[in-house]
């Protein structure tokens, strides 16, 4: 199982936002469930934001939320990754 193994050999390394959110993308794209792989892996995507919800503002974290759930489908725009490329420079201050 491609998606377990990708899984597992990061899940005890610390990684940056961007990273964890392509890991979730390739996982999504790898399908390992039947039904509902793109809302499972946005869904844990939207858990890392909630990690960081104390450091953001109401607005930039619902800005966040959505641009993570649009990288991991894989429908991510170039501004949506300029604006999470922002949100997390700013965050690093």
């Amino acid at each position: 199982m491609p998606a377990k193994t990708l899984w597992e050999k990061n899940q005890s390394k610390e990684l940056t936002l961007t990273e964890a959110l392509e890991i979730c993308l390739q996982c999504h794209r790898l399908a390992p469930f039947c039904f509902y792989n793109g809302n499972t892996f946005a869904a844990i995507a939207r858990d890392f934001i909630t990690e960081l919800s104390p450091k953001l503002a109401a607005d930039k974290a619902h800005v966040l939320r959505s641009i993570a759930g649009h990288i991991v489908a894989g429908t991510a725009t170039d501004i949506e990754r300029k604006q999470l490329d922002s949100i997390l420079a700013a965050l690093e201050k």
